[in-house]
């Protein structure tokens, strides 16, 4: 058996879709005999993952399953090893910065609120 990493996407809709579009990217380990099966689970996967709920405003929200959209091998599993990459090309280089150290920071305050429950 092999591992693959897979990114599925679901696009989110509350309600009537009246707001901005919503998706969510997935990375997901799959052991597999090879690509094809890799690929058959990991669709399997998007597909069962796929749900409709009530929010908190009682409205209909609809998580559909969209496609895989990357599939990659992983050569080896142990720490520290790469299971991802993604060169990005941006318009703004300050944007993209402003943006990371944004999502750095939710990070750190993710570690600070398991730290309080400790």
């Amino acid at each position: 058996m092999e591992w693959f990493i897979a990114k599925l996407v679901y696009q989110i809709q509350s309600g009537e879709g009246n707001h901005q579009p919503q998706f969510d990217e997935q990375l997901r380990l799959i052991q597999a005999a090879d690509f094809s099966a890799a690929l058959s689970k990991a669709k399997e996967v998007g597909l069962d993952q796929q749900t409709t709920f009530l929010n908190v405003k009682k409205e209909l929200v609809n998580w559909r399953f969209i496609d895989v959209v990357a599939l990659d091998k992983i050569q080896s599993v142990s720490d520290k090893s790469e299971v991802y990459s993604q060169i990005v090309e941006t318009d703004s280089a300050t944007e993209y910065l402003d943006d990371l150290r944004i999502r750095a920071r939710k990070v750190r305050r993710q570690l600070i609120q398991l730290e309080h429950y400790i």
